[in-house]
């Protein structure tokens, strides 16, 4: 008797609709509320300008900000635009994890892929697009070696709660 309900119940489980899991690929890009202001970190930018899409060249995240508040890192080849690879980097910030987990993103170009990246040893040049958990600051950055982060834009999304 207790197996025939055992069985039943273990039966039902498996029958049980599910919800769907994210598929494997980046974040999904959401657009970002118009009453979210996105204010550039890098150290060429005064402290309240606006979050622009024109590229700078020789900055990269100090090894700190990236040991301690990196979520997330995708490294590929895009035929985009520069502008609409930063506005499609914030935009998956912005839709990354729960609401306000990715507080900051930086893209650009000729970003050395990291150690281990895939089995490699690390070091080939891509476009990159990163998210941090925490706003990021002009002094935590540094300069990038020659021919290395170029293009690069940041930004810190503040939205309000």
């Amino acid at each position: 008797m207790y197996s025939i309900y055992f069985l039943t119940s273990l039966l039902s489980l498996l029958v049980t609709a599910s919800p769907i899991l994210p598929r494997a690929g980046g974040p999904t890009a959401k657009s970002i509320p118009s009453d979210c202001t996105i204010i550039n970190p890098l150290p060429h930018a005064a402290a309240a300008a606006a979050c622009s899409t024109t590229g700078v060249d020789g900055y990269m995240p100090s090894s700190n900000l990236s040991s301690a508040h990196l979520l997330y890192s995708s490294y590929f080849e895009s035929s985009l635009s520069p502008a609409d690879q930063a506005t499609q980097c914030l935009q998956q910030c912005y839709g990354y994890g729960e609401p306000g987990q990715c507080k900051s993103a930086l893209v650009g170009e000729q970003i050395p892929t990291p150690k281990g990246y895939f089995g490699t040893a690390g070091g080939v040049l891509e476009t990159a697009c990163l998210f941090y958990d925490s706003y990021m600051d002009p002094t935590w950055f540094v300069a990038a070696p020659s021919g290395q982060y170029v293009n690069v834009t940041a930004g810190n999304i503040y939205c309000p709660q």
